[in-house]
């Protein structure tokens, strides 16, 4: 019986596993990421394929892009992650209800007790 091929394989490196979660999280949009001696870079933001383009009458950055420039010593993977939390923040922002007044609630100010 000949001795049958093993297959070789890494771990995936942060990077790796940064952009399967930004996939994950938002997909249709389109990142990108830079590094030199001084700072790690990423930018984002939805494509035209994607519906939160709809976003950009509320929220310019879904046009102009969320953008992070992290100081070394950084990575790539941190500032991916860091442009992806902006711009999850950006969506929760937009979707969440707007907080009702304690002077709106049950009827207005007549019912909030003065003694």
């Amino acid at each position: 019986m000949a001795d049958t091929p093993t297959w070789h394989t890494t771990k995936p490196t942060l990077l790796e596993l940064a952009i399967e979660d930004f996939k994950r999280q938002l997909p249709g949009w389109w990142y990108s990421v830079c590094e030199c001696q001084v700072s790690c870079d990423a930018s984002c933001a939805p494509t035209k394929e994607s519906g939160d383009l709809a976003l950009v009458d509320q929220d310019a950055r879904f046009d102009s892009g969320f953008h992070a420039d992290l100081a070394q010593p950084s990575s790539l993977a941190a500032a991916l992650c860091d442009v992806r939390d902006q711009a999850l923040a950006a969506k929760a922002a937009l979707s969440a209800p707007p907080m009702e007044s304690p002077c709106q609630a049950e009827g207005g100010l007549a019912r909030i007790p003065t003694t």
